[in-house]
């Protein structure tokens, strides 16, 4: 992860199938049916191309079958971008280089169009996440001017936003708890807070503020020290399980702070605060297959169902000796865990560099976005039933993935 420097970095602070069917067909009676042109984008890609140039891309990718995507149809953004979608609309979050959000309309023909921007931090240009509740409603967080601003994802215009400065919401005397995870469960917006000490260093503990979607009114503010920094940028959100139980992932401060630890918390359905018989800590735990039995922190993770849950996790023992280069260095090992025993294995996929934060999954294959020292770069895949991974990508990709997500 580019620990350090977190203003270049969203990829790591911190994601469908392709297939189109074009027909026409005759009644009986021959009289000639509508044709459908069902060519839209399936799968949509963020790539980071550092250290080559500064800048990203968001591509759409219609057909999963092929080996390497080109960048036709890809739209430029600055760098480390990451993407939220909602039936076909495609949202650029611009992460921690851009302070917006580009609109796009997935297209027929498998392209994309630019349909509105909406600037989310007029502080920094950073933009930490976005969620769309409604055709009409929609949240993002402006992490530095401590807002959570409120736009309709229709028009592209600010309706509101829920100002945060406040003593009520920060710790020890601060009054600025930089809002970054944002999830909607049973009408309530969860709020991951960094609650950053000095970027990327948080304060001790996981926090979470609760609104209320109905009056974008703040309810409450929970806390839980067993874990520190809820939720990155982007690639690590929170998610619910088939149970509705909401899993809140922490990434410890990189693991800087001695006792800033990564893993899981759980706030269990029905309930408005931490679940204590929960708690699955990536860092304080040996991995017989990692150099060093060590990780030290977890930034980029999904959940596939069924308790399957992937993750990179961050290396120490991989890094260079002269200091870490996390373009270059391949320190992100894959893994797979049981989210209800809270165990992980290493899965047998090359290990990728710090700005590999790409997971995702589509029926039985997990999708990694990985950049090997010998493998090649792109989509590597891992099979649920059978446990078989992809030697070589199955996807060639220029650049670091930094997104991927399945449309409908």
């Amino acid at each position: 992860m580019k620990t350090g420097k977190f203003f270049t970095l969203a990829a790591c602070m911190l994601c469908g199938m392709l297939a189109f069917t074009s027909c026409s067909d005759d009644d009986d009676d021959n009289t000639k049916k509508p044709e459908v042109n069902d060519g839209k984008a399936k799968m949509m890609l963020a790539v980071d191309m550092a250290p080559t140039a500064s800048m990203g891309y968001i591509i759409p990718v219609k057909d999963e079958n092929v080996t390497e995507v080109n960048f036709t149809n890809a739209h430029e953004q600055k760098s480390t971008p990451y993407i939220c979608t909602y039936k076909d609309w495609v949202f650029a979050i611009g992460g921690t280089m851009d302070a917006n959000v580009t609109k796009y309309i997935r297209n027929n023909d498998g392209t994309l169009t630019q349909a509105g921007k909406v600037q989310i931090d007029r502080v920094v240009p950073m933009c930490a996440n976005m969620i769309v509740m409604n055709e009409t409603k929609a949240y993002a967080t402006a992490p530095v001017e401590n807002k959570i601003v409120i736009f309709n994802p229709t028009t592209m215009e600010r309706t509101g936003e829920i100002d945060l400065v406040d003593t009520k919401w920060g710790v020890n005397g601060s009054n600025t708890p930089n809002p970054v995870g944002l999830f909607i469960r049973d009408n309530i917006l969860y709020v991951g807070l960094c609650q950053f000490d000095n970027m990327p260093v948080c304060k001790t503990g996981a926090y979470v503020l609760l609104i209320d979607t109905k009056t974008d009114k703040p309810i409450k503010m929970i806390s839980d020290m067993r874990l520190s920094s809820a939720t990155v940028m982007g690639v690590c959100g929170m998610f619910v399980d088939e149970k509705n139980d909401l899993y809140v992932p922490c990434w410890g401060s990189y693991g800087y702070v001695p006792g800033h630890h990564s893993g899981l918390l759980r706030i269990k359905n029905g309930e408005t605060e931490f679940d204590k018989s929960y708690c699955f800590n990536f860092t304080d735990r040996e991995y017989p297959d990692v150099k060093g039995n060590k990780i030290q922190y977890v930034l980029s993770s999904h959940y596939a169902g069924n308790g399957e849950f992937y993750f990179f996790g961050y290396c120490p023992a991989y890094a260079s000796a002269t200091g870490a280069d996390y373009i270059n260095d391949k320190t992100n090992i894959s893994f797979k865990a049981d989210l209800y025993n809270c165990t992980a294995k290493v899965i047998d996929l090359p290990r990728t560099n710090g700005y590999s934060c790409a997971i995702s999954h589509k029926n039985d294959l997990v999708y990694f976005g990985l950049v090997t020292e010998s493998a090649g770069t792109g989509l590597f895949t891992y099979n649920r039933k059978t446990g078989e991974c992809s030697k070589t990508p199955v996807m060639k990709v220029q650049g670091s993935i930094t997104d991927i997500r399945f449309c409908d």
